[in-house]
C-alpha cells in the first residue's frame, strides 16, 4: 500500500493481522491525519464540482455505504462535498474547503482495494520519512490472484462477463489469472466466495493444513450471439465441433457449441437464421 503523501509520518497504527477498514486512519503525516478509503475506481484525478464519470458514482457509492448523504449517481456535487468532508471530520483528515477550490486531490486519501484489508506486513514507522508512493504496509490482497477455469467443453470464442452480485466483470478471452485490485475485491467480497471460503476454513482446521479456495461464478458472453436449440439427430457430417445440418431443405453450416437436457446447442457459421430443420437428415448433401 502506497503513501499519496511526502512528509514524515507522526502517527502509525499498523500490526499484521490487524484490517484497516474504508472510512478510518491508521496513519498521520506531518501530524495531519490520512482517511482511508476503498472506492471501486482507485482515484487517478483531482475531482470538483461538476465533474462526472466511474471515479465519482464510485466515491459517492462509498461515501452512501459508510452512512452519509452523497447522492445516488456519477457526478460531484456540493452533496457530494459535505459528505466526505463529515467523514474526514471523524478521523481528523483534511476538509474540501474554498481555498483548495473545494477539490478533492487524487492523493487526499490512502486508497484501499478492498472495503476492509488485512496486514501482512508493516514497511513504515513513526519518524520516518516517506515520498509519495513510498510503501507503507503490504496486505493479504496485495499477493492474491483468482485462477480462472472454463469448461473443457467450451468452444465458444470471445471475451466474456462474470456475473459476481449482480455487478458484471469483464474477463477477456484467455484469461488464465485475475490480479486486477479492484476485480479482486469484487470476487473475494462476493457471496459464492465467502461461501466457499467458509467450507474451506472448517476443512483447513480440520485437517491443520493450507487450503484452496474453489467457487464458481456464472458467465455470459460479453457480446451475445444467436443459438439454436436441435436434437442430436439433426446433425450429419460431423466432425469436432463443425456439422451440417439441412433447414428449409438446405444444406447448412453449423457449430455445435454444446449440449443440455438431451439438446444440443448450435450457432450457424454464417449468421443466417434458421428455418424447418430436418430431425433425421439421411443422405444430406455436405455444407462446406
Amino acid at each position: 500500500m502506497a503513501s499519496p503523501k511526502s512528509g514524515t509520518i507522526t502517527a502509525y497504527g499498523c500490526a499484521p493481522g490487524q484490517t484497516i477498514d474504508s472510512g478510518t486512519s491508521f496513519i498521520a503525516v506531518d501530524e495531519v491525519p490520512l482517511l482511508s478509503l476503498h472506492t471501486a475506481v482507485p482515484p487517478f484525478r483531482d475531482l470538483q464540482s461538476g465533474m462526472r464519470g466511474r471515479d465519482v458514482a464510485a466515491l459517492n457509492a462509498e461515501l452512501r455505504r459508510l452512512g452519509y448523504a452523497a447522492p445516488d449517481g456519477d457526478a460531484m456535487t456540493w452533496d457530494t462535498i459535505l459528505a466526505y468532508n463529515a467523514l474526514a471530520d471523524t478521523v481528523g483528515a483534511a476538509r474540501l474547503v474554498k481555498d483548495n477550490g473545494w477539490t478533492l486531490a487524487k492523493d487526499a486519501y490512502v486508497w484501499l482495494d478492498g472495503q476492509s484489508v488485512t496486514i501482512r506486513s508493516c514497511v513504515a514507522g513513526i519518524g520516518a520519512s516517506i515520498d509519495v508512493k513510498s510503501e507503507l504496509l503490504t496486505t493479504d490482497s496485495q499477493s492474491q490472484s483468482v485462477s480462472v477455469t472454463m469448461p473443457q467443453d467450451e468452444v465458444v470464442a470471445g471475451d466474456r462477463v462474470l456475473d459476481v452480485d449482480g455487478r458484471m466483470v469483464d474477463m477477456p478471452q484467455q484469461t488464465t489469472a485475475i490480479t486486477d485490485s479492484s476485480t479482486l475485491a469484487a470476487l473475494l467480497g462476493s457471496d459464492a466466495y465467502r461461501q466457499a471460503s467458509g467450507t474451506a476454513e472448517s476443512s483447513e482446521s480440520a485437517s491443520d493444513g493450507a487450503s484452496d479456495v474453489t467457487f464458481t461464478l456464472q458467465w455470459l458472453l460479453k457480446t451475445p450471439i444467436d443459438v439454436w436449440s436441435l436434437p442430436p439427430t439433426a446433425f450429419y457430417a460431423q466432425h469436432d465441433e463443425q456439422a451440417c445440418v439441412v433447414s428449409d431443405g438446405k444444406p447448412v453450416a453449423v457449430t455445435v457449441i454444446g449440449s443440455r437436457l438431451g439438446r444440443s446447442m448450435a450457432t450457424v457459421d454464417s449468421g443466417v437464421a434458421l428455418g424447418k430443420v430436418r430431425t433425421n437428415p439421411q443422405g444430406g448433401k455436405p455444407c462446406r
